[in-house]
């Protein structure tokens, strides 16, 4: 039966049939009543209109159907409260999604299923890396069980059980296992193999309990990289699953809060401590629908990532997305650990609880880590902190929870403008920040006089970075080895000064794409790094010698540098970096002058062409 045809049967139905098995009905006239289960009610002031088919409160407002009804009472979605009505009342439930499965999904699956019986089987021999682990982490036999955590073997044991899957031709299951990355094809030998081998497998589930892909943990010396995760894929969508929901959606519903951490460890082992309500996001994001997902469940969000850079950005973005729907997440600490697996380990469950109870709002710990130790005495400087404050209380926009905190927020820095004046700008702020979004070029008034008086500077330095950026010069021989090495290896990335790196450079798509990896590098899993800074090099809009180049440099990517090969290397092609800019600098100098229309200005540019000479001369003793 179609979502819409039920819908409708339920609605012939007496409403009070429904209700009447959560909640104690009373004869009350020619209605029914009850304690209203969504406020505090004291006296019954729920009433139920079977003839009208709908409920009603008096009090807090609630009310509509039997399907409104299941919904928020047991904090279901619209097709899984259709599925709990359609066993009260003995109706037919199909569920749409499982009737016009393709032939392939179903291969996928069966596929995927085989995987974990493969695995499990593996890991109940007791391979010593893998019960090394399972000890090391403090993972019980329940918890193994649970999250059907296996373990890949080294050898091709999945793609030689392809061909004798049950109901499925041989060719079709390993093209799908192809497909889902299950398995793969080298080239060289002309033969598959497993793509998992020698790793802990942890089955990534999809709301619905099916699985859809893996996350592995590597487990021998050496082994690259430490995880290695599924591949988008027709049957797996990263960004339409939480790991850890379809275990503890009823948790959260029953408990009416969330914890959101990063990492599938942290959901497992807050599950073993007893914390079912906890989720872990695929990769250090969230998509729009899981944002969506959670807070139609709860409006209680604690955000536990962990204490590093990579979590810090990944809880500051996930707090924004919330933001913007009205919800204020809490902030749940793990110091002085870096995550709850090791918090739990080393504190215990009764600390997290404690931790949870006390859990401030993170918008505010975000608020007060931008006021110095000190209140400056300059106007300026306490404007400055302000403007910080309106930035991270943009996404709330005008939510009294926003405006309350900035008049909190003035007095705090003492500054003596009115609570009116002080909205009025915040007001402002936001339809600068609208017209940034719309990529808009107007700008504040105070902004557009300052860009008249220099005007005439502006103009010619934008017309050489132009020139440039339209037609980009050949890559020299320093930019194209520190390209290289970045990309090859992107540890360089967390030690860079990046707006003083970026000023050494003067290729624009370097410059462009140093500064874009410095954004994404933290947010991305070492599994995706090669995969999707690819995608950008490929699609960027980057010229053929920088493709080229890149595509060189990821084919290498792997090993690491230490710290302090890092920090030698970077300031040697800093140098390298600076003297090619002076002689790039020289060159366009010297062209200018061959067709400079008077000797005023050729003078001027030999006197620029001499400072350079001196420049560059300076610099070749330090050069390595």
């Amino acid at each position: 039966m179609a979502y819409e045809q039920l819908k409708e049967r339920i609605k012939e139905s007496p409403v009070s049939l429904v209700i009447s098995n959560f909640i104690s009905l009373n004869k009350k006239g020619s209605n029914l009543e009850a304690l209203c289960p969504f406020h505090p009610d004291t006296k019954p002031s729920l009433k139920v209109n079977d003839s009208k088919g709908m409920y009603k409160c008096f009090v807090c407002g609630a009310g509509g159907d039997a399907i409104t009804f299941v919904m928020n009472f047991k904090r279901l979605e619209f097709v899984e409260a259709l599925k709990e009505i359609s066993s009260i009342l003995g109706l037919p439930f199909e569920d749409q999604k499982e009737k016009k499965k393709n032939p392939k999904l179903d291969i996928a699956e069966r596929v995927l299923n085989v995987s974990v019986k493969i695995y499990k089987k593996v890991a109940a021999q007791k391979p010593p890396p893998y019960t090394e682990f399972l000890e090391k982490r403090k993972l019980s036999e329940e918890t193994v069980e649970k999250w059907q955590i296996g373990y890949a073997p080294g050898n091709n044991a999945l793609f030689h059980y392809l061909d004798t899957l049950p109901g499925a031709d041989g060719n079709l299951a390993r093209s799908v296992a192809k497909e889902i990355g299950i398995v793969r094809y080298n080239e060289n030998r002309d033969s598959h193999y497993d793509f998992y081998r020698d790793r802990v497998m942890f089955p990534i589930h999809d709301h619905s309990g099916l699985i859809r892909g893996y996350s592995s943990r590597a487990v021998l010396p050496d082994q690259n990289p430490k995880y290695l995760n599924s591949g988008e894929s027709f049957a797996f969508n990263k960004g339409s699953i939480l790991f850890g929901f379809y275990f503890g959606k009823n948790a959260i519903r029953q408990s009416d809060q969330v914890i959101i951490v990063e990492g599938n460890m942290d959901v497992i082992m807050m599950h073993q401590f007893g914390f079912l309500q906890t989720v872990g996001t695929m990769g250090t994001a969230l998509s729009e629908q899981s944002v969506r997902l959670l807070s139609n469940m709860t409006k209680n969000i604690y955000l536990g990532m962990d204490s590093d850079a990579a979590g810090k950005k990944a809880m500051q973005r996930i707090n924004a997305d919330f933001l913007t729907i009205g919800v204020l997440p809490k902030f749940l600490s793990f110091d002085p650990h870096k995550d709850p697996d090791e918090f739990l380990l080393n504190e215990g469950r009764l600390s997290l609880i404690e931790r949870i109870e006390k859990a401030p709002i993170y918008l505010d710990v975000l608020i007060q880590e931008v006021f110095p130790e000190k209140i400056p005495e300059n106007t300026d400087l306490k404007l400055a902190t302000l403007h910080k404050v309106f930035e991270l209380l943009a996404p709330l926009k005008e939510h009294l929870s926003a405006t309350e905190r900035i008049i909190n927020a003035a007095k705090t820095l003492g500054l003596r403008s009115d609570p009116a004046t002080i909205l009025e700008s915040y007001k402002e702020f936001l339809s600068h920040q609208k017209e940034k979004t719309h990529y808009r070029e107007e700008r504040p008034k105070l902004e557009e006089v300052e860009q008249k008086l220099e005007q005439t500077l502006e103009e010619a330095r934008n017309l050489q970075e132009l020139t440039l950026a339209s037609a980009p010069r050949p890559l020299t021989k320093s930019e194209r080895l520190v390209m290289k090495e970045i990309l090859c290896h992107p540890e360089f990335l967390t030690h860079l000064k990046v707006d003083e790196f970026l000023a050494t450079i003067g290729h624009p798509e370097v410059k462009k794409l140093i500064h874009w990896l410095v954004k994404i590098y933290l947010e991305i899993d070492d599994a995706e790094y090669v995969s999707i800074v690819q995608d950008e090099i490929q699609y960027g809009g980057y010229s053929k010698e920088l493709i080229d180049l890149g595509t060189e440099a990821l084919f290498n990517y792997g090993n690491k540098y230490n710290e302090k090969v890092i920090g030698r290397m970077l300031k040697d092609y800093q140098l390298m970096l600076k003297m090619d800019l002076l002689r790039v600098r020289r060159k366009d100098l010297v062209e200018k002058q061959k067709t400079s229309p008077t000797q005023q200005e050729v003078d001027l540019i030999l006197s620029e062409i001499s400072k350079l000479d001196k420049e560059i001369l300076n610099l070749k003793n330090t050069v390595p």
